[in-house]
């Protein structure tokens, strides 16, 4: 039998797939999400703006934003029945196993019932699933029943209020938004 020699090429030169969504090093333009670099982004614009345009196609205007941040706002909470789930889960489980059962979980109590609500179920989740970890999170090392309506307007400081019970400095929230876009 022949052993072939592996390269260290890895992936490159190779396609994943088409995506109007986001490009990399594309023809040396790093990291783009809809023809925005993503230190652009990083530098200029809220998570919440980026998550929008994503999602819709184009960046918010203020009124979109405003509108779309007190959406979000409107949907971090959880049902009881998911919390049960969450409290029951071992502290030393992996987060994305968590994330994953927590979207399972709201996907039974919350279903869709058509191809059209895709959109707003991803809204559903992206407001949910800070609040899906941090619930989790402090339950199972603290034994802490946080809540997920915590005033914060970001999801990068409404993140780790949650996390820490603290409410977070600014420069805590900039750096949670960067690393969120």
């Amino acid at each position: 039998m022949v052993e072939k020699k592996l390269g260290g090429a890895g992936l490159r030169g190779q396609s994943a797939g088409e995506t109007a969504l986001c490009t990399v090093g594309k023809e040396g333009s790093g990291l783009t999400y809809r023809g925005y670099g993503i230190d652009d982004l990083a530098a200029n614009a809220k998570f919440e703006e980026v998550a929008y345009m994503l999602l819709y196609g184009e960046l918010p205007t203020q009124a979109e934003l405003d509108a779309y941040v007190a959406k979000l706002t409107s949907l971090r909470g959880l049902p009881d029945e998911l919390k049960t789930v969450l409290e029951l889960i071992p502290k030393d489980t992996h987060p994305m196993d968590v994330m994953r059962t927590g979207c399972s979980m709201l996907g039974n109590l919350e279903p869709e019932t058509s191809f059209d609500q895709q959109q707003e179920a991803a809204d559903r989740l992206l407001a949910a699933l800070p609040a899906i970890i941090c619930y989790w999170y402090r339950y199972s090392h603290d034994g802490v029943r946080v809540d997920t309506n915590t005033g914060e307007d970001s999801i990068g400081g409404h993140f780790l209020k949650m996390l820490t019970g603290e409410t977070p400095s600014e420069m805590h929230r900039a750096v949670m938004n960067c690393s969120l876009i």
